[in-house]
């Protein structure tokens, strides 16, 4: 059974901090995952537990985690988030939500501590845990997101989650999952102009059983917390002292989402950050394979708690 926590009990007893934002029981949900391993991991190490971005799911992590489990010497684990792929769609999507999801995890997978490694949504649900229940993160990897606002473009993938709320129920139910996706693509193709998000945002279009057409992830929930999570994210974390553990953020120079400004931010809350940047755009991992689990390799080649 998934436990029920109270994310900031490391609330500074001097009275001067106060978590006003973690004060309240968050309850983790059972999330749908995978693990990989090889004969040459080290199965009392840490395993690294990795959850994606929004609108993505486990699957997207899948090469990579093999090729993780297989060159390094952690088990893997991949999740779907709330909401995301075959995990629960529940009401709530907030960071604190997310992090309480990971900890049911460890929970029921009898783990006492864990490599967290998470890319945009699943880095900020990977930073709240950190910050919250350090005892429980031996180290994080955080691939091109900080505590830092989100781009300021990134109000059309609002507003494509606000189009996918309304296109879903006027697609005819007569038409096939393949037709279905035809029939959408040019209401999506006037907002998102980058052609592997647009095929990301088709591809998640879903068949129901009673021929009604849905989407792979919950678009209602993540609008209802998309000030937490995307837009005042930084506000959420007043009252934290900062996390002391070693720091990977590995980042896509073409993207817009770790800066300057970002990194300065990032350091006030996890002051031993070390920055890689690749020739890459957001989703890292995809762009530059290798050299992402070179990285990931090397930074949990030693095991901390071992």
């Amino acid at each position: 059974m998934a436990r029920q926590r109270l994310l900031g009990s490391i609330l500074s007893r001097g009275g001067a901090q106060v978590l006003r934002n973690f004060q309240s029981f968050v309850q983790g949900t059972r999330l749908e995952y995978v693990s990989y391993s090889s004969p040459r991991n080290q199965m009392q190490a840490p395993p690294i537990v990795v959850m994606h971005d929004l609108n993505l799911s486990l699957e997207s992590w899948r090469q990579v985690a093999v090729n993780l489990s297989h060159v390094g010497l952690r088990q893997v684990i991949t999740v779907d988030a709330r909401n995301h792929g075959l995990s629960p769609y529940i009401t709530g999507h907030s960071p604190m939500h997310l992090a309480a999801d990971v900890e049911a995890l460890m929970s029921h997978q009898g783990l006492n501590k864990i490599v967290a490694l998470g890319h945009g949504m699943g880095g900020r649900a990977m930073m709240t845990l950190a910050l919250t229940q350090p005892q429980l993160v031996e180290r994080v990897i955080l691939v091109d997101i900080t505590p830092a606002p989100v781009p300021s473009n990134f109000y059309l993938t609002r507003q494509v989650f606000e189009m996918m709320l309304q296109v879903a129920p006027n697609i005819p139910p007569n038409l096939s999952l393949s037709e279905g996706r035809t029939f959408i693509l040019p209401l999506f193709q006037d907002v998102v102009h980058d052609a592997s998000e647009l095929r990301r945002i088709i591809y998640n279009l879903r068949k129901m059983q009673d021929n009604t057409f849905g989407w792979a992830v919950n678009p209602q929930a993540v609008l209802s917390s998309w000030g937490e999570m995307m837009i005042n994210y930084e506000a959420t974390l007043g009252g934290l002292r900062p996390y002391m553990g070693e720091v990977l953020l590995i980042a896509g120079a073409q993207s817009e989402f770790v800066t300057t400004t970002s990194i300065a931010v990032m350091q006030r809350y996890f002051p031993n950050t070390v920055v890689q940047i690749l020739d890459a755009g957001h989703c890292v991992y995809e762009d530059q394979p290798e050299q992402f689990v070179e990285l990931v390799v090397e930074f949990t080649q030693t095991c901390l708690v071992c």
